[in-house]
């Protein structure tokens, strides 16, 4: 695949050989296990020996978060750690323009889901759970100088990681999604103010985000949403990455980390970071939807946009006490493009797919295939759900929209209108919209496909 954005990282190579006085002699891009960032595989000769290297760059500027959560500060953040002997990659060199870390090469594999074996998969959890307690003990004041925020008071605490989400995700949206509007407002209205002592959090933790050998954990990786925090921030997000990486027996796991760490699980306040934590995936995507092109990872952001939309209002629900009801999915209708796109999924998956033999490309197979999914169900199904959309904004504003565009755009005002009173409405009306956007992505979620939320206890 062409790339006219992989011509500004070439330069970083010979730079590497620079910095690290050697030779490339291997060096592979990753494909999705980057999470979406321009991420390559770096093998030198230096002095006769054979150095690995991970080289991690920046995303592209639709992820307008990157501007506060950058490359740069988790390179430092990552530094201070290692002094620290928290188990984590080291930094071998850092490149200003376009930022990327040079990180030191550490043996494990990330996949949790291909272990199998039941006492090893306890085993590594277990490692975790420690090594958790362990970065969640480091004295917060070595960040000082790290570009990392440290509150001072439980406001703070709660809201600072907010902040960055909410300000990033409103200036970098033309259209401002009605949930996450409603999601931001209901988060400002039900900040814990318990003290606590916080700690740094490594933001997006959990399987998926740790390296593991032989039953132990060798490193945690990707600290770019690290921040300080409540714990119950990282145990809301090993909850998250439960969705597709399960931990098995998760209650028991909140348990097991309480034991080692000496801390409590404070319910009332990790319910308030798991609305935080499901909304932040679609605050950090909604930019990103609106910017989508072939050379992006356009099906794998929409899978997981739709799908944690339907999470956050899931943890909504829960939050406010909300039982919510199944919701009324119209059956598919047959169009006159049907059949062209069955035939299109037909060619792509068991025509052209398994004649590719190169893991990027075949990835990005694997991304229009899904697109193509989605596509399908949009041409059967999104007339009949652009109705029951117009139907229940109707319901709510008081008169039907001309349009779905324009009902959102009067959703979201209304919501900057409304006060607690409307929670429960508001909190229904969200999860029927998610489902929909959700089927829509039906048998095209990836990882995310019919996964739903651990029981807290």
């Amino acid at each position: 695949m062409s790339d006219e954005h992989l011509e500004r990282w070439e330069p970083i190579f010979p730079w590497i050989e620079g910095e690290l006085g050697g030779k490339i002699i291997r060096r592979a891009r990753q494909g999705r296990e980057s999470g979406g960032r321009y991420a390559w595989f770096v093998d030198l000769e230096v002095d006769g020996q054979e150095v690995k290297t991970y080289v991690r760059g920046t995303r592209d500027d639709s992820f307008s978060y990157v501007k506060i959560y950058s490359t740069a500060r988790e390179a430092k953040i990552l530094d201070v750690l290692h002094k620290q002997g928290v188990p984590v990659p080291c930094v071998l060199a850092f490149h200003e323009d376009p930022q990327a870390a040079v990180l030191g090469h550490i043996v494990g594999e990330d996949n949790f889901n291909l272990v199998t074996d039941q006492s090893e998969r306890d085993s590594i959890m277990e490692h975790f759970l420690e090594v958790l307690a362990q970065l969640h003990s480091v004295d917060i004041s070595h960040f000082e100088n790290a570009d990392v925020t440290i509150p001072k008071s439980p406001e703070e605490v709660a809201l600072n990681d907010l902040d960055v989400w909410q300000s990033t995700y409103e200036a970098g949206v033309r259209e401002p999604v009605p949930l996450l509007t409603f999601a931001c407002q209901w988060l400002r209205r039900n900040v814990p103010r318990k003290n606590v002592e916080p700690v740094l959090c490594q933001g997006d933790t959990g399987p998926g985000n740790l390296l593991f050998d032989k039953g132990r954990v060798t490193a945690l990786v990707d600290f770019e949403l690290a921040h300080i925090s409540d714990p119950m921030t990282d145990i809301a997000c090993i909850r998250s990455r439960d969705l597709y990486t399960p931990v098995d027996r998760f209650a028991e796991r909140l348990r097991r980390y309480s034991e080692i760490s000496g801390r409590e699980i404070d319910f009332d306040t990790l319910t308030f970071y798991n609305v935080k934590t499901q909304a932040l995936v679609p605050m950090a995507l909604a930019p990103v939807m609106e910017n989508l092109h072939a050379g992006t990872e356009h099906a794998e952001w929409i899978a997981q946009h739709v799908f944690y939309l339907r999470t956050t209002a899931q943890s909504l629900a829960e939050a406010t006490g909300v039982e919510l009801e199944d919701v009324d999915l119209p059956a598919p209708r047959e169009t006159r493009f049907s059949h062209y796109y069955d035939m299109l999924i037909e060619n792509l998956e068991e025509e052209q797919s398994p004649a590719i033999e190169n893991s990027f490309l075949k990835n990005r197979m694997w991304f229009s295939s899904r697109l193509a999914r989605h596509l399908q169900h949009g041409d059967r199904l999104g007339l009949a759900f652009d109705d029951q959309e117009l139907d229940d904004m109707g319901e709510l504003l008081g008169k039907r929209p001309a349009s779905v565009k324009e009902g959102h755009r009067a959703m979201h005002q209304l919501v900057l209108d409304s006060g607690p009173e409307r929670d429960e409405a508001f909190v229904r009306y969200f999860y029927r919209h998610a489902k929909r956007e959700e089927m829509l992505m039906e048998g095209a979620l990836g990882m995310c496909e019919g996964a739903e939320l651990s029981p807290l206890r």
